[in-house]
């Protein structure tokens, strides 16, 4: 996807599906217009062992390894 149509997704949960087939839940915290990357809070994932051990409460996305977003309804 690209950073601007990323845009309309700032401050919401969202279902994220990734070019390496990782899905997540994530809050998108901040879309980055100048790193073309969005800051996310990742909420659940397939992935899970990518995570663990971490100590980082945020973590960024590239918007060129964003397959598709969903929204989830409030």
């Amino acid at each position: 996807m690209t950073i601007d149509q990323l845009r309309e997704y700032q401050d919401r949960v969202v279902i994220l599906r990734l070019t390496d087939s990782e899905v997540l839940k994530a809050k998108i915290d901040f879309v980055d217009l100048e790193y073309e990357d969005v800051v996310v809070d990742v909420l659940e994932t397939n992935r899970l062992a990518k995570y663990t051990g971490s100590t980082n409460a945020v973590y960024t996305v590239m918007a060129a390894e964003i397959a598709s977003v969903e929204t989830i309804p409030k």
